[in-house]
């Protein structure tokens, strides 16, 4: 593609502008980069940012620092407002804006976290006191209305991205959009980063954690609760009898581990179960696995199953991950539809601990990996990003 020599004009707003963050935050880190190398003049709105990137242009946005709903406010306004002021060809918005050309929600659509994610809590009084203290923040109703913003001001908006199809229908569900008004663009991963050729590190990371030559099971996260550990735990003392040691968990994330190395320890399984704490070296960790485990209760497009599949690693994941709709059911994964259905999810385990499932459901895991690429997905937000563009030019010459 060329592109012209005047540079295109682009801006977006995240708070912490960090790489060393998930999420939205890092994507944008990345996607900066990547519109800086295809000759874009990139501006970035935020309260800060942890590391000055060449060439691109930043602006501190104020807040009010308490509470934490005027916070999301104060910061969503006056990103927006100084964003307006501006000529920028394209603007992005990510949840935190109240307004751009291009709405790229990451967190997926906040009413339907707010009650899908309520199962999570297994015990009805506990999810009673949950839904009544989530009903009763003023941060979960800012969030909620500033998420809603970007869909009233149909003028500025031009195109809405689903970062997966699950979020597609929650869009088109919560926000009344049209079906041809969403474009679904799937996150991306490193593929190169993300290799079966991590494999070399197998035997190093099995040794520090003395997994030895167990089939081992990862889970990545830092919401044990949310992402479904404690079904997990279940699930792999129902396996226990029928592959006595043979079975591991290796647990990476910042969370909580007690409740849960108290709950293996009761089911039997404490012995079978490792809390390796967090890395800035998952990459190794995919490498010494042999199947991703993510039976989550929401995830708007879950990079670690994208990640995990690039890996060539087979994933079980739920319906409620936006992500699983990559996946193909026995081939390159399993898709649950209840999270906390621990029979279900330990028989879909069980379908991967056959050798030959296992060895085709690698080969075919790295083949889908490979098809959502960083660089593809960029790709993608640029083209996007040119038909809006073309469009704003066409305007211009009709108002002429």
């Amino acid at each position: 593609m060329v592109y012209p020599t005047r540079k295109r004009r682009f801006a977006t707003a995240i708070p912490i502008f960090s790489s060393r963050r998930g999420g939205a935050e890092r994507y944008l880190v990345n996607l900066a980069r990547d519109l800086i190398d295809k000759g874009y003049d990139v501006h970035i709105y935020a309260e800060r940012w942890e590391e000055a990137m060449e060439g691109v242009s930043y602006h501190r946005v104020r807040t009010i620092p308490w509470p934490r709903s005027l916070r999301l406010l104060s910061f969503a306004w006056g990103a927006t407002q100084a964003m307006k002021k501006e000529d920028y060809d394209i603007t992005l918005g990510v949840g935190n804006s109240l307004e751009a050309h291009v709405l790229q929600p990451h967190g997926g659509v906040h009413w339907a976290w707010f009650w899908r994610s309520l199962r999570a809590y297994d015990q009805p009084v506990e999810r009673f006191f949950k839904l009544w203290g989530r009903l009763l923040s003023p941060k979960q109703w800012m969030s909620g209305w500033i998420e809603g913003a970007p869909y009233r001001r149909r003028k500025a908006l031009k195109k809405v991205v689903a970062i997966s199809e699950m979020v597609k229908q929650d869009m088109i569900r919560w926000y009344r959009l049209q079906d041809e008004a969403i474009s679904v663009v799937y996150n991306g991963v490193d593929i190169e980063r993300f290799h079966p050729r991590n494999r070399r590190w197998r035997e190093e990371v099995r040794k520090r954690h003395g997994l030895g030559e167990a089939f081992v099971l990862l889970f990545v996260s830092n919401n044990f609760r949310m992402k479904g550990l404690g079904y997990l735990v279940r699930a792999l003392a129902q396996l226990k009898d029928r592959y006595p040691g043979s079975i591991k968990l290796l647990v990476l994330g910042r969370d909580r581990s007690l409740p849960y190395r108290r709950l293996a320890e009761r089911a039997g399984v404490g012995g079978d179960v490792v809390f390796a704490g967090s890395t800035t070296e998952i990459e190794k960790y995919y490498g010494a696995s042999d199947l991703l485990v993510h039976p989550t209760f929401y995830d708007a497009c879950s990079l670690t199953v994208l990640e995990a599949l690039a890996s060539g690693l087979p994933v079980v994941t739920t319906s409620r991950n936006g992500a699983s709709g990559v996946l193909e059911q026995m081939q390159d994964g399993w898709i649950l539809e209840d999270p906390a259905d621990v029979k279900s999810l330990s028989r879909a385990i069980e379908h991967f601990l056959n050798r030959t499932n296992h060895e085709m459901a690698c080969e075919r895991a790295r083949r889908k990996g490979e098809a959502f690429s960083e660089a593809f997905h960029f790709s993608r937000m640029r083209e996007l990003f040119d038909r809006v563009i073309g469009g704003h030019e066409e305007e211009r010459r009709r108002d002429e």
